[in-house]
Formats: C-alpha cells, structure tokens, sequence
C-alpha cells in the first residue's frame, strides 16, 4: 500500500502544474484499511506520504486494501467505489471532490487509443 502511496506523490511533485489546485496549508488525507492507516499530505510546497500524526485528517477513506490498490492505482473511480459500497468516507463534499481530483489526474496512465 505504502508503494502506491509513494507513486501517488511522485506523479504529485512530477505534474508540476497540478500545484495550483493544491491548498497552501497541507491537506491530510488518511486512508483505513483494516487495523492499518496510512496518510499523505497534499500542499503547493510539498506532499509526503505520512508515517504518524493522522489525528487531524481532512478527509478518510476507508476500505479493504486489495480496493485501495485499485483506486490509488487509476482502475476505479473514488465516486464510484463509495456508490457500490466498496469505501466508506468521512468529509465534507468540497474535500471528496478536492481527493477525487487528485486521485484520478496523478493516475499511471497507460498508452490510450486516440480515435478519428
């Protein structure tokens, strides 16, 4: 889980112009899978995968591992896994709306066919 957290963040310092969506004060988000949590924090002058101190999350994510996989690695959409019941979240809409954003547009994207 930790690797695909790392990528994230990568794809996160990688996509330059991303930054002007990021907040300046960091934004927290905490995702839950079973008895383990993991973190990272967003801002326009960082993002780091989180160790400790997921107290004061923004928003959570939570959910089997095997789904945070498929979301973190781009098969699935945030939105869509919450209305099949696969993930539970807890924040408000502005910071679902700010994770999904983040979620899909750092996504490892593969080669797609352009169609004329």
């Amino acid at each position: 889980m930790r690797i695909y957290l790392e990528k994230l963040v990568d794809q996160c310092h990688s996509r330059y112009h991303l930054r002007l969506l990021f907040p300046d004060s960091p934004f927290i988000l905490q995702f839950q899978c079973g008895e383990r949590t993991y973190g990272i924090s967003i801002s326009n002058s960082d993002c780091d995968v989180l160790d400790h101190g997921l107290t004061d999350s923004h928003f959570i994510i939570k959910g089997e591992e095997a789904d945070m996989v498929s979301l973190l690695s781009g098969e699935e959409r945030l939105s869509q896994m919450i209305e099949k019941g696969v993930l539970e979240v807890r924040g408000g809409y502005r910071p679902l709306l700010f994770t999904e954003s983040v979620l899909w547009l750092t996504r490892s994207r593969g080669k797609e066919p352009v169609r004329v």
